[in-house]
């Protein structure tokens, strides 16, 4: 009964309902079940970070994360982006932080439980060289991703700054999950053609500011 309606349109009537003190099951069920797949994809980028996880994982994930999303989401939810302030943002944008925030906070539990301890100091026997040698790799391989992310948001912002359409378009693609340039064309109010452009274009700008960022690096 709600296939006519859009994302937008269907969580409006959410929120309608939500205010008249109504029952709000079956829209929120429709607009869930919709954004299933998306979430699920989400979920998977997640677990492969973390070296961990299954598909019954991504069930009871899911359902975390619409039982959230039913709780303290729609209260909390503005329209309005948390990268790009002034941009609105979609309901689906938001209920995939919700899918992103429950999957890293479970996966993060789930390592610390897992991480070896010592209940007695007086047990702790010092490391053999492979494992002192193995943790200083893991520290600068660290220090390389924090670095390589810092040269990217500063890539980023001067995409911002001198591309701000080709920016608009990375920000939907890329940073908000989108993955779709239809929805990135409709939320854009441009042709599909244009949305590939776009990010086509961005990405070429990114590498080259990103290359003069390395560059200027390996001159200080």
């Amino acid at each position: 009964m709600f296939d006519d309606l859009t994302d937008d349109e269907l969580f409006a009537e959410v929120l309608q309902r939500r205010a008249g003190g109504a029952a709000v099951g079956a829209p929120l069920g429709a607009l869930c079940e919709r954004w299933a797949r998306p979430a699920r994809y989400v979920i998977s980028k997640i677990q492969a970070s973390y070296g961990r996880g299954s598909p019954a994982d991504a069930d009871e994930l899911y359902q975390d994360a619409v039982g959230k999303f039913l709780d303290r989401g729609l209260d909390q939810f503005r329209g309005v982006s948390e990268q790009m302030p002034g941009r609105s943002a979609s309901p689906k944008t938001f209920f995939l932080r919700i899918v992103k925030h429950v999957a890293i906070d479970f996966y993060r539990r789930q390592r610390e439980d897992l991480a070896p301890g010592v209940s007695d100091p007086d047990e702790a026997m010092e490391e053999p060289a492979s494992e002192v040698a193995r943790a200083v790799d893991l520290s600068r391989r660290r220090e390389e991703r924090t670095e390589a992310q810092e040269l990217y948001w500063r890539a980023f912002e001067r995409l911002q700054q001198e591309h701000p359409k080709e920016a608009g378009a990375w920000e939907l693609y890329h940073h908000q999950d989108v993955e779709d340039h239809e929805e990135c064309a409709r939320r854009l109010n441009i042709s599909v053609v244009n949305s590939y452009k776009r990010v086509s274009r961005a990405q070429a700008y990114l590498r080259l500011y990103l290359l003069d960022l390395q560059q200027e690096g390996g001159h200080e």
